[in-house]
């Protein structure tokens, strides 16, 4: 059981559990549900916060991501995206999970949560959030290639209905490309520096070239070696689907925390 309290401001509210003894705080702008510390179900914002004077942090969070729901930088994959994906977790996190995208692996729920848990199991950390390097996932689609669009409009409905076939989105998930990565890549350095974790996991080789890269590590990376940076210890691995406790037996892992 658990207790609730609502504060409402403007759109957004400031949610208080107390789940299982201890207080969680996390501030929504529609409906977010816990289970056990780990979000489970998400429309809209949602973050989770311990007990604790963090409003800074959370303003600073929630800047960042008001200008990420209004970028424009990459227009045409923007225009086919409802909203951007959004890092999920804990605000004092001791570990960030890197992900190239919000693909069709970290959409499924259980999923995430079996990776959090080999995460908290293999290295013994309780305090995670996970992000991405790319907020808006591009999708392979013949009809807007063949389709001269000079607006800015969104070409899905809030059902996620195309606008120019009038049926359900059939674009195909793809990896960003070059552009996209390095339009949205200071987001999440932004988002690294406010959370401030000890430690950053880059699922996959183009998160932990991208990223490594950004830090001044232009060598080819190292799977499981510790990158140092500016009070954060980067740490490159397999990609999310691959990664098993086997990963967390590595030496770079074996010295976590």
């Amino acid at each position: 059981m658990c207790t609730r309290s609502e504060k409402k401001n403007n759109r957004r509210k400031t949610v208080v559990l107390l789940m299982f003894g201890r207080e969680q705080r996390f501030v929504v702008e529609d409906v977010v549900i816990i289970v056990n510390s780990v979000q489970v179900s998400h429309v809209g914002r949602g973050i989770i916060v311990s007990s604790g004077n963090r409003e800074q942090v959370i303003r600073r969070i929630i800047n960042m991501e008001d200008r990420i729901a209004s970028c424009q930088r990459c227009g045409a994959v923007t225009r086919c995206i409802r909203k951007p994906s959004l890092g999920k977790g804990d605000l004092e996190p001791d570990l960030i999970m890197v992900l190239e995208s919000d693909n069709q692996y970290s959409r499924d729920m259980n999923r995430m949560i079996e990776l959090r848990n080999l995460i908290k199991n293999g290295l013994g950390f309780e305090r995670l959030y996970h992000t991405y390097m790319v907020r808006c996932q591009p999708k392979a689609c013949t009809l807007q290639s063949s389709f001269n669009c000079y607006s800015t409009r969104k070409l899905l409905d809030k059902e996620y209905r195309c606008l120019l076939s009038e049926k359900t989105c059939e674009g195909i998930p793809i990896h960003p490309d070059s552009n996209s990565i390095i339009a949205c890549l200071p987001y999440l350095m932004e988002e690294i520096s406010i959370l401030n974790p000890n430690y950053v996991v880059l699922f996959g080789p183009r998160v932990a070239e991208y990223v490594l890269k950004a830090c001044g590590f232009f060598d080819t990376s190292e799977i499981n070696k510790c990158y140092p940076y500016q009070g954060h210890m980067f740490i490159p691995t397999v990609d999310e689907s691959q990664f098993s406790l086997l990963e967390c037996q590595f030496s770079s892992f074996r010295q976590l925390p």
